[in-house]
């Protein structure tokens, strides 16, 4: 499924980790090469054209190319090669003397990485927080897990296991027996909704691998998870934003960010501090389900109509994107 995953945009880096100093990353087991210039930043394929070096162990040059270690040869942020000290100066460069260069975007403080040559719709950010004066995001850390990145999401979306693995964090207010919710579709993915009576919880799903779960506070008297507000008042909106970025088939880089509308005075570390136990908490079960990807066959995993509803959807759709047409049941 990697080769259909690579029309989708994945973030590789956070921007801090991207200079004028090429930088290796993975994606969908691939590696990558990344680097910026005054015209900003762009990603090769860790590979020269010419005897296969590494362009990671390269420089970039006064005009914004990247300079392979082994021979010297310059690429342009096209990819193709603009100096091959070897030739003379008016000699031709062969057409095919090119890096392969994949789309590249910087946003939401990451790098993006789009392999494929007809890019997919660019991810959005719920309520637009990014760009917003009544709201304040914070990037929390990236976590490394030895998973493939739809358990990772599957795990993100699910919330019928927070009255057990996450007690004294994150229950649902009214118990753990799910009621009835309805998941619908949307231009990038699917979204669902779900009131405990102290929070509404939006989901939204940027499929593949992006899960926004968007928190309104409905009763303050409700309850209360760890990333609440100690004075949370109706309205409050928290949003927990999963992005996960597929290294390869059995690891995957999760980058977890928190935005708010609500206490923006406060220290960020309040509404953070409970993801490291959190996340620990999902790491060990999730490290060990099998298999490692998700199975595409219905009839390996058992599914339960209200608490798996977002979870059949998302695996129709990457049944769908593997090109498998076998029916998942409702």
């Amino acid at each position: 499924m990697e080769k259909t995953l690579g029309s989708y945009w994945h973030p590789i880096a956070r921007s801090e980790e991207v200079s004028n100093k090429p930088a290796r990353f993975m994606l969908l087991g691939e590696k990558l090469v990344a680097f910026r210039s005054k015209e900003g930043v762009a990603v090769f394929k860790d590979l020269c054209i010419h005897r296969g070096a590494a362009l990671s162990g390269g420089t970039v040059d006064e005009s914004g190319n990247i300079v392979c270690p082994y021979h010297g040869w310059a690429y342009n942020r096209s990819g193709a090669c603009v100096h091959i000290p070897s030739l003379a100066p008016d000699a031709p460069i062969p057409a095919k003397a090119r890096a392969i260069a994949v789309h590249a975007r910087e946003a939401y403080g990451m790098i993006w990485a789009c392999m494929a040559a007809e890019e997919a719709p660019f991810p959005t950010w719920p309520d637009d927080a990014f760009e917003r004066d009544d709201y304040k995001v914070c990037y929390v850390k990236a976590y490394d897990w030895k998973a493939s990145a739809g358990r990772v999401v599957e795990n993100a979306m699910d919330f019928s296991h927070f009255n057990f693995v996450h007690v004294g964090y994150t229950e649902l207010a009214d118990g753990p027996i799910i009621k009835p919710y309805e998941v619908n579709g949307t231009e990038t993915g699917f979204q669902y909704a779900y009131d405990d009576g102290h929070l509404l919880r939006n989901y939204a799903v940027d499929f593949p691998f992006i899960v926004h779960d968007r928190k309104t506070v409905v009763s303050a008297e409700g309850g209360s998870t760890w990333s609440d507000s100690p004075d949370s008042k109706e309205g409050d909106v928290t949003i927990l934003s999963f992005i996960c970025s597929p290294i390869d088939d059995r690891h995957t880089r999760i980058y977890v960010y928190v935005s708010r509308n609500h206490s923006l005075h406060r220290d960020d570390a309040e509404f953070t501090g409970g993801f490291d136990t959190v996340m620990g908490q999902d790491q060990v079960i999730v490290e060990e389900q099998r298999p490692e990807q998700i199975p595409l066959d219905v009839k390996e995993e058992l599914h339960l109509r209200f608490p798996d509803a977002a979870a059949i959807v998302y695996r129709r759709k990457l049944r769908t994107l593997a090109g498998v047409d076998a029916y998942i049941p409702d």
